[in-house]
């Protein structure tokens, strides 16, 4: 008898971390809802960022986002082209999202960040020129995508190029 109980706590304990992983994930999934008219405001979207020096380790850049609009919108998904590359959206009261990369690399896009109605944001974007080995040299171009819950303005892309040097 005390076989039994003890497979039927294992059941109820299994069943339990299921329910638990089902309900975890399905308050991590929610989408936010679709705005209309409102659009982010980015003030660079394509940049040349000229010799990056593998010497020099990490090249950064900020960027700013502005939402102009009286609606908050939400940032659905973040990623880059390139494993090399990295984003991080980063607000003024000094709270941060989730850094973002290529996806498959270690990274994954889904994101829920809401820009405020009015709020300006920086995002943060990093190249690795030392990402590829050593001899991975030349000209380069890469992709920032960000995907929002506006109708308006469904996906953001922000390209830069540059010529990584030794």
């Amino acid at each position: 008898m005390k076989k039994k109980t003890k497979k039927q706590a294992w059941i109820i304990s299994g069943l339990a971390v299921v329910l638990v992983l089902v309900v975890v994930y399905a308050l991590s999934s929610k989408t936010a809802e679709p705005v209309v008219d409102a659009q982010l405001r980015v003030a660079e979207t394509n940049w040349n960022w000229g010799d990056i020096a593998m010497r020099d380790g990490i090249a950064s850049k900020e960027v700013e986002m502005t939402n102009d609009s009286s609606t908050p919108i939400t940032i659905t998904r973040m990623e880059t082209s390139c494993m090399c590359t990295t984003v991080q959206i980063m607000h003024v009261d000094g709270s941060k999202s989730a850094l973002r990369g290529m996806v498959g690399h270690g990274s994954n896009a889904t994101l829920s960040e809401t820009i405020a109605a009015g709020e300006t944001v920086k995002l943060k974007i990093n190249f690795d020129p030392n990402a590829h080995g050593p001899n991975a040299t030349g000209r380069m171009s890469r992709s920032i995508i960000l995907q929002t819950n506006s109708q308006a303005q469904p996906e953001i892309r922000l390209t830069f190029v540059g010529n990584v040097i030794k």
